[in-house]
C-alpha cells in the first residue's frame, strides 16, 4: 500500500545514536486525533484558548513535533482522554534522551491551595488512582506548593510500592509521577525511599524503580548500581543493568564518573559467565555504554561476553526480514489508518532492539496510542507463532515493557511450549491478568531459580493467591522463595486503576 502523504515517520537509522524525538511526539498527537475522528478545526474548537490553538497552529505542532505540555494537555481534554495519557509517555521519552527538545510550555495545574489540598488528600485516601498520583507530583513540581519531608516520605513509599504492581496506563502515570518527583527538589528523598524498597528482603519488582531513580543520575547512583550487579538476586542485578543503561542515555554524568565502574562491571561480567539470567543483560548494557568504557571493560575480561540479542539487520528494506515482519504487523494493525510507518518503527524497536531505553520509550508510546490493544494481541501471536527465535523471544520479553493489562488469560498454550522464555511469558500474562495458577502448578514452579520460577511467583503475587502464606513459611523451600512470597504478601496484588 502506498504511504499516505500525511504520514509522520522517524527516518533516523535503526541502529543510529539518535532517534527523531519530535517526530514521535507529533505521531502520538496526530494518531490520537485521527483515530478519534476529530479534524483539526474541531479539535481547535474543543481545546479553546482562542487563536493560540488554531487549526494551523495545531497542524504545525503535529508536523514539527513541538514539545508543549500545555498543548498536549489540551489534546487530552479535547479528545476526552484521561489526564496525562499523552503527556506521560512524551515526558518519559524526552527525559530519557539527553538531546530531547525542551518543553516550551510545561503543563502546570491550577496553583490554588484548594487544588493542592485536594491533590494531597487524594493520595492519602484508600486506593488512590494513577491520575491522583500524577496530579500530586505535578502540584509539587510545577506550583509553589509543597509538602515537608516528614509528611511526604510515607506517601513516596506508597507510590514506590504501587509502581511495580500496576499495569498499563496506571503504571505509566505512576512511573511518571515518581520520575517527576525524582527530578525535583525531592530528588534525594525519592532516592532514599527507592533504595530502601530495593533492599527489602525478597524484593520482586526493582526494575521500574531503578529506571525512575536513574532519571536523575549521580555518581552515588553509579556506585550503587555497580554494587547491585553482583547481587544474589538476578532480578536486582538485572535492574541495576537497566539503571546503568538509563543513566547513559539520560546524560548529566561527567566522564570522570564512569571509570570507577569499569573494574566492578568487568568483575560482574566474569562472575556471570555461563549464566543465562545475567550474562545477556550485562552484554547488552555494555554495548550501550560510552566507547571508552566498553574498551576498558573488555580489556579486563577473563572471558568473552555473549553477543546481545539483535535483529538480523539494521536497514529498513525488504532484505531485513525482521523489519519486514514489524512492517507487516503495523500494516495489519493500522489497516487504512494513518500512522503505519512510525508504528512499524516502534514495533521493530520493541521486538528487536537490545537498548532498553529504546524498547521502554517505544512501549510507552504504543501503550498510550489508540493501537494498544491490537499491539497486545499481535505481540501475543508473535511470541507463539513468530518466524524465528529472535522474534518470539523479543515478543515474549515485550510484555514486561508494554504492561498492557489482560482481561483474561489462559496459560495453557504458553506452558505447553518447550521454550522456557515462552513459558515464562505465559506466566507473566497471568500476572497482568490477575489470573491465579493451579495450586499444584504453582508449587511445582516457584522453587525454580530461573525466569519461570520468578514469573510463577509474579503471577501468584499479582493475584494474591492464598498459597502465598504457605510458601512464605515452607521450610523446605529456599530462603529466596520464602522471602519473595512474603514480599508479595506485604506489598499486595495487582493495581489496574
Amino acid at each position: 500500500m502506498a504511504r499516505r502523504t500525511d504520514e509522520i515517520d522517524d527516518p533516523t537509522p535503526l541502529a543510529g545514536a539518535r532517534i527523531d524525538i519530535a517526530a514521535r511526539i507529533g505521531w502520538l498527537l496526530r494518531i490520537s486525533r485521527v483515530m478519534a475522528g476529530v479534524p483539526l478545526r474541531e479539535l481547535a474548537g474543543r481545546a479553546g484558548d482562542g487563536t493560540r490553538l488554531s487549526p494551523a497552529t495545531l497542524s504545525r505542532v503535529e508536523t514539527t513535533g513541538r514539545r508543549s505540555g500545555t498543548v498536549v494537555a489540551a489534546y487530552e481534554r479535547a479528545l476526552g482522554l484521561p489526564h496525562g495519557q499523552l503527556r506521560a509517555p512524551i515526558d518519559v521519552l524526552c527525559r530519557t534522551f539527553s538531546y530531547a527538545p525542551a518543553d516550551t510550555e510545561p503543563y502546570a495545574p491550577d496553583p490554588t491551595l484548594a487544588g493542592f489540598t485536594a491533590a494531597v488528600d487524594a493520595v492519602r485516601s484508600d486506593g488512590p488512582s494513577a491520575h491522583d498520583w500524577l496530579r500530586f507530583a505535578e502540584y509539587h513540581v510545577r506550583t509553589p506548593f509543597g509538602t515537608d519531608a516528614h509528611t511526604i516520605r510515607p506517601l513516596l513509599a506508597r507510590l514506590v510500592d504501587e509502581v511495580g504492581r500496576s499495569a498499563g496506563r496506571g503504571y505509566q502515570l505512576r512511573y511518571e509521577a515518581l520520575s517527576k518527583l525524582r527530578c525535583s527538589p525531592y530528588a534525594d528523598l525519592v532516592a532514599e525511599v527507592v533504595r530502601a524498597a530495593v533492599e527489602q528482603p525478597g524484593m520482586q519488582r526493582p526494575a521500574d524503580l531503578m529506571s525512575a531513580v536513574t532519571e536523575y543520575p549521580t555518581p552515588d547512583l553509579v556506585a550503587w548500581c555497580g554494587e547491585l550487579l553482583t547481587h544474589e538476586s538476578w532480578v536486582i542485578a538485572r535492574a541495576a543493568c537497566l539503571g546503568i543503561q538509563n543513566m547513559r542515555s539520560v546524560g548529566g554524568l561527567r566522564r570522570a564518573d564512569w571509570p570507577p565502574l569499569v573494574p566492578v562491571f568487568a568483575a560482574a561480567c566474569d562472575a556471570a559467565v555461563g549464566d543465562p539470567l545475567r550474562q545477556p543483560i550485562l552484554s547488552a548494557t555494555l554495548a550501550c555504554c560510552p566507547p571508552e568504557f566498553r574498551t576498558a571493560v573488555r580489556g579486563l575480561l577473563a572471558a568473552e561476553l555473549v553477543e546481545p540479542r539483535r535483529a538480523a539487520a539494521w536497514t529498513r528494506t525488504r532484505r531485513n526480514r525482521h523489519f519486514t515482519y514489524a512492517a507487516a504487523l503495523a500494516a495489519e494493525i493500522a489497516e487504512t489508518s494513518a500512522g503505519e510507518a512510525m508504528l512499524a518503527r516502534l514495533l521493530f524497536e520493541v521486538l528487536y532492539d537490545f537498548r532498553a531505553t529504546h524498547v521502554t520509550t517505544s512501549s510507552f508510546l504504543l501503550v498510550a496510542s489508540p493501537f494498544a490493544d491490537d499491539v497486545r494481541a499481535l505481540v501475543c501471536r508473535s511470541a507463539l507463532e513468530g518466524p524465528d527465535e529472535v522474534t518470539r523471544h523479543g515478543a515474549a520479553f515485550a510484555f514486561a515493557n508494554l504492561m498492557i493489562p489482560f482481561d483474561t488469560a489462559d496459560p495453557a498454550p504458553w506452558l505447553a511450549s518447550d521454550d522456557p522464555v515462552l513459558r515464562g511469558a505465559g506466566l507473566s500474562i497471568c500476572g497482568f491478568a490477575g489470573v491465579p495458577l493451579a495450586s499444584d502448578l504453582l508449587h511445582g514452579l516457584v522453587a525454580r531459580d530461573d525466569q519461570i520460577g520468578y514469573e510463577a511467583m509474579f503471577a501468584a503475587g499479582m493475584a494474591q493467591q492464598p498459597e502465598l502464606a504457605a510458601l512464605a513459611s515452607a521450610a523446605h523451600l529456599p530462603a529466596a522463595v520464602r522471602e519473595a512470597a512474603a514480599w508479595w504478601l506485604a506489598s499486595g496484588g495487582r493495581i489496574v486503576g
